[in-house]
């Protein structure tokens, strides 16, 4: 699942800031499960939701250990990260998140491009998305494709879905 957003006024005058992206830490499970605790927080989703899906939005320290997990940085400061798991033909993106005050600025792009490499380079030929629906046009202008949906009601929005996306790497 993922997140990401866009601000347009710091878009129009603040340059996009100088992203790294570096290999993740067993010991930053606690930072950044935070960082997709907030990330999905910026969507206002109900707080009975959000305590719903706080298991999902957890990062367990051996899950950093077994799955290619990388961190977007700006400077020092961690504000971003992406999880991968592997699997035959297709990987599957199981986090993508930027804290709030970095969306719009280019850093979900960049762990996406590197998350898509780094599946084609261990033989991926797609990479599967379980979007939020907010995430969705991200990811479609990032040139991934619906291929299906699955029914994720919450208070007050019966009709809910996560978007089921692909983003071909090898045809």
């Amino acid at each position: 699942m993922a997140t990401m957003g866009s601000n347009p006024a710091n878009e129009a005058t603040a340059p996009a800031p100088r992203v790294s992206i570096r290999p993740a830490l067993a010991g930053e499970a606690d930072l950044l499960t935070e960082m997709a605790i907030r990330a999905k927080g910026h969507w206002g989703y109900a707080t009975a939701d959000l305590l719903r899906w706080r298991a999902e939005l957890i990062v367990a320290p051996g899950a950093i250990e077994a799955c290619p997990t990388w961190v977007a940085q700006v400077g020092d400061s961690p504000v971003g990260f992406y999880l991968l798991l592997s699997g035959v033909p297709h990987w599957t993106l199981d986090h993508l998140w930027v804290l709030p005050d970095a969306m719009g600025q280019g850093v979900g792009r960049a762990l996406l491009r590197h998350a898509v490499r780094l599946a084609a380079d261990q033989g991926a030929l797609a990479l599967a998305i379980d979007a939020d629906p907010n995430a969705e046009p991200f990811y479609l202008a990032c040139g991934a494709r619906r291929v299906g949906e699955v029914a994720a009601p919450v208070d007050g929005r019966p009709e809910r879905v996560r978007p089921q996306l692909l983003i071909m790497i090898s045809e």
